[in-house]
């Protein structure tokens, strides 16, 4: 007996509706999966590789668990302050110090962080192009014993992820460069 898919591609993977390549190599013609829940606006917003070149994606520390650790002295002792991480290659090519402020910026916001530069993140290899990758925790916020700090979802797309409906937060495009620290109030 025949399958319904018999005869029609079955793309088993999805690029995030903001890549760093310039179409997904399995499905070209579709843009991020198409059981996502977006917003026609918020699709009309996304960004492209040119404009935002560096993949980014959110993670979480073990020193943090969660965010109701940056209220507890040891875990905020443990990583006091924001910070973004990027390879080696990326921090040469941008000037950007160990330790120094840079800016992270999207379509839909800016923060500024301090730089970790680390052979733990290297660039990859996508679609016969180099594509850096920065970092970045999600733990700081506005209140807490850790240093006040932002977190990567305000640079995030608005993307409902296709099985959970949860935010699409681990993939986008964002840029990079050196800064100022930020001002303190």
């Amino acid at each position: 007996m025949p399958r319904a898919h018999e005869g029609r591609a079955v793309p088993v993977h999805y690029e995030p509706f903001e890549s760093p390549i310039a179409a997904n190599p399995i499905a070209p013609k579709i843009r991020g999966n198409p059981a996502a829940r977006i917003f026609p606006e918020d699709l009309r917003q996304m960004a492209t590789s040119e404009e935002f070149p560096y993949a980014a994606t959110s993670y979480r520390l073990t020193e943090h668990f969660h965010y109701w650790t940056k209220h507890n002295r040891v875990n905020a002792a443990l990583q006091p302050e924001f910070f973004v991480e990027i390879s080696e290659e990326l921090a040469k090519e941008k000037a950007i110090e160990l330790g120094g402020w840079v800016r992270v910026w999207s379509k839909r916001g800016s923060v500024k962080a301090k730089a970790v530069v680390t052979k733990r993140i290297r660039p990859l290899m996508c679609d016969g192009k180099t594509v850096h990758v920065v970092g970045i925790p999600l733990h700081w916020g506005f209140m807490g014993v850790a240093r006040k700090g932002w977190g990567p979802n305000s640079l995030t797309p608005f993307v409902g992820d296709a099985n959970s409906q949860t935010p699409e937060y681990k993939a986008f495009l964002v840029n990079i460069e050196p800064t100022s620290p930020p001002e303190v109030a």
